[in-house]
């Protein structure tokens, strides 16, 4: 648990400007909230489909509170923020939700536009894993949309392998253990890099 709270509140720089504060990585907090809000409406439109795998534009007050008020045991959350004129401001967020299994989860992140490429998502994954292993957990899946090119692409880079079960049409799922012991991914996986199933033709 120590690690883990460690972790929550770690800074790190990145390769920003040059005068760009410090990143804070911890867990989210029932007042984050506003931030959170704020974050979602400032991705763009293709940032919040490929987050949502739908075209919202806000979050409901139901949303934001399901997203905040969590028990960092079933629900796992963090967030990345950088200081601005005194203000917390959130520029990343992951997140996961054990499934029926029970040592299945299923994971989201995103990452403020102008703050992609640098880094932070590898970051935000890597708080994840951590967490789903020392909560017993064996497995991370999610889902990401089949034209998502760029985080297909840093899946397989992180590990991750597509696999075919369950997935819905225009959607690739992505797993990997964050158990050493298991093998990268489970029977019925494609190997690492190979063609993602596509959109479904009309």
């Amino acid at each position: 648990m120590n690690v883990l709270l460690h972790l929550a509140n770690r800074l790190f720089p990145f390769p920003g400007p040059a005068d760009a504060a410090p990143v804070t990585l911890r867990r989210v907090r029932p007042d984050d909230a506003e931030a959170l809000r704020c974050f979602v409406r400032a991705l763009s439109p293709a940032s919040r489909r490929q987050r949502f795998h739908a075209a919202l534009n806000d979050l409901s007050e139901t949303m934001l509170k399901a997203l905040t008020c969590v028990d960092q045991r079933e629900h796992v959350a963090f967030v990345l923020t950088v200081a601005e004129h005194g203000t917390e401001r959130i520029v990343g967020e992951a997140r996961y939700a054990v499934v029926g299994d029970r040592e299945t989860a299923e994971f989201g992140i995103a990452v403020a536009d102008p703050f992609q490429g640098l880094g932070l998502a590898r970051r935000l994954l890597a708080a994840l894993i951590d967490a789903a292993r020392a909560g017993g957990l064996h497995w991370l899946v999610g889902e990401v949309l089949a034209g998502n090119s760029r985080m297909l692409a840093f899946m397989r880079r992180c590990g991750f392998v597509a696999t075919t079960r369950g997935v819905d049409p225009g959607v690739v799922r992505v797993e990997r253990s964050v158990d050493p012991s298991l093998p990268p991914a489970r029977a019925g996986s494609r190997v690492p890099g190979s063609s993602p199933p596509g959109p479904p033709r009309r």
